[in-house]
């Protein structure tokens, strides 16, 4: 063996011959051409020397002694690393069909036939190089994209996921097909106290389909956190998806609200296979299917396709899934399916209630008898209690009376005002409105989760029973609340009078600050007085009685508020909430 060295930055070439005039010919050459060179006189040899340097070329001899040139190359080929190219050329003075084909089944990248001028050999390692050299540009660009994607994931579960609500009570199940999953988990709390939950999947899997995901998460997290309903955060992201995914990309998607002041779940199923809610026993009471096309395909939403509304007991749980659980499969090709998801589902929460994640893994990778997954495995279960958050109540006290309002004109720090009338009653959310006045002059704080709930159930009072003379009767049991919302929604469609008033004043003293909330309507007001009696009686007769007469709304305000006051026949009220900064 000998080595001769022509820079440290050139490449490395293994020449095997058992010929020592051919190592030196072929050693002259390759130097001139940049490479430095080693050389091994047979098979065995060849394949140390190949361990030790890892060269960028082997030139091979077929026939030698101890081990031959096609054992040698495929031992070599064998040991050849992944995420390296060694081009192998084997030199032979044998022309025939048969060399030929057994070169190439050992390994080899080419051949060459002696007698051959040093032009030819000199041209061949150049084209054989040029080969070797796009590889690795093309391993290079792979290892950028790997890195990019490293870091895509720990973006997103590093950063989005990572701010996600109640992460210790909701099951999160995400197992990706690729170093990155094109499926996204979402959770948040609107201020009112609701849970919104979204899976989503974008196509494919890898980073590409995660283009959507930092604004799909950005724009799901500000507008729940701002009190928008599901149905305007369905839009909105439906139109941002629209504007920003190519045509080719799109998003499967299944939205969830629970609502325990409701006791009700709201859902929104866009693509995905169906959301599932099951009992305490495991039992399924609802199985709602896809509804509409995955978001981002269409400008706007079907205007006739909406929430499904759905009853749940505390003791209940949503479950959603990703097409890549029920289309897994097995060495037989046959689909871990819907069935029995729902088997081991159901054996899931009777046995291992609060394990059905790990318990559903554990089920698809036994059935799927170790086949490489094909898509990204996904399922959220969501708890339908245990998650709320207490509000903090004022020292209330109930006015219903017609007298001068809180505080003075001349101390208002600020004033705000909306008012809206006819169709705009149905297109307007005020109350992410008004709150985001809010946040803009006072800054962010605890406390305005409570003045959210005070004007959204005041809004919500004017414009339903108000404006839409809804009656709050139709309430009193969960069926009775979807004939209410759906009712809800078809006065909504074709209201063209009517107004709500919103107006704000804000005072702010040392320490401390009180926030009116004035609100009127076109509506006939109500018997406001007899709520004076009933909000003084203990707590569950208190809550009965207020159900029976307008909905539970009014006891919460009233709980949360320094005052409340009743005027215009109740067809306008004023709340006054106060604070102390901490």
């Amino acid at each position: 063996m000998t080595g001769v060295t022509a820079g440290l930055s050139s490449k490395l070439a293994l020449v095997v011959d058992d010929s020592a005039m051919q190592c030196k010919l072929l050693s002259v050459l390759l130097k001139q051409q940049g490479y430095r060179v080693v050389t091994a006189n047979d098979g065995a040899r060849a394949v140390v020397m190949y361990i030790k340097y890892q060269p960028d070329l082997v030139l091979m001899d077929v026939n030698m002694p101890i081990m031959n040139g096609y054992e040698a190359a495929k031992r070599i080929k064998a040991l050849d690393k992944k995420d390296n190219l060694c081009p192998l050329l084997f030199i032979t003075s044998l022309d025939s069909e048969q060399v030929y084909l057994e070169c190439i089944q050992a390994g080899g990248d080419g051949i060459l036939v002696r007698p051959f001028t040093p032009e030819l050999i000199k041209a061949k390692i150049k084209s054989i190089q040029r080969v070797s050299d796009l590889y690795s540009q093309v391993k290079s660009l792979q290892q950028e994209q790997q890195k990019d994607a490293e870091l895509a994931e720990q973006l997103m579960s590093g950063v989005i996921e990572s701010r996600n609500f109640a992460r210790d009570k909701i099951g999160i199940l995400k197992k990706a097909a690729a170093l990155f999953s094109g499926d996204i988990q979402l959770t948040a709390l609107s201020p009112n106290g609701n849970l919104n939950v979204l899976l989503g999947d974008f196509t494919g899997h890898g980073l590409r389909s995660s283009i959507g995901a930092i604004p799909l998460a950005e724009t799901f997290s500000a507008m729940t956190k701002k009190g928008f309903s599901l149905n305007e955060i369905i839009h909105q992201i439906n139109q941002r998806m629209y504007k920003l995914l190519p045509t080719d990309l799109f998003l499967a998607a299944t939205f969830v609200t629970i609502s325990n002041h409701d006791k009700s779940a709201y859902i929104f199923n866009a693509g995905l296979p169906a959301t599932y809610v099951f009992d305490q026993y495991g039992e399924t009471k609802f199985q709602i299917e896809s509804c509409h096309p995955p978001i981002g395909v269409l400008p706007n939403l079907i205007k006739d396709v909406g929430l499904t509304i759905v009853p749940v007991e505390p003791t209940d749980r949503v479950v959603l899934i990703s097409d890549g659980i029920v289309e897994a499969r097995n060495i037989a090709g046959d689909m871990y399916g819907f069935n029995r998801f729902e088997r081991d589902a159901r054996e899931a929460l009777v046995q291992e209630r609060n394990n059905l994640t790990e318990h559903i893994l554990h089920k698809v990778t036994e059935f799927c008898q170790h086949v490489p997954q094909e898509d990204d495995i996904s399922l959220i279960d969501i708890p339908c209690s245990g998650w709320e958050q207490k509000q903090r109540s004022n020292t209330p006290r109930f006015e219903s009376k017609q007298t001068n309002h809180p505080g003075s004109e001349e101390n208002v720090s600020w004033q705000w005002r909306l008012y809206l009338t006819g169709s705009r009653l149905a297109a307007i959310n005020p109350v992410p409105i008004a709150m985001s006045q809010i946040q803009e002059l006072e800054g962010r704080a605890e406390h305005w989760q409570n003045v959210f709930t005070v004007l959204t159930e005041l809004f919500v009072n004017a414009l339903d029973h108000g404006v839409l003379k809804l009656d709050s009767e139709m309430k009193s049991s969960p069926q009775g609340f979807l004939q209410y919302f759906k009712e809800r929604e078809k006065r909504l469609k074709s209201i063209d009078k009517g107004f709500v008033d919103i107006e704000l004043q804000c005072y702010l003293m040392p320490n401390s600050g009180r926030l009116v909330i004035r609100i009127s309507d076109s509506g006939q007001g109500f018997d406001f007085d007899s709520y004076q009696s009933i909000l003084n009686q203990e707590e569950d007769e208190a809550d009965e009685a207020c159900q029976k007469l307008c909905g539970r709304g009014i006891k919460l305000v009233y709980q949360l508020c320094e005052s409340l006051e009743y005027f215009n026949n109740g067809a306008a009220v004023t709340a006054s909430y106060s604070w102390q900064d901490e």
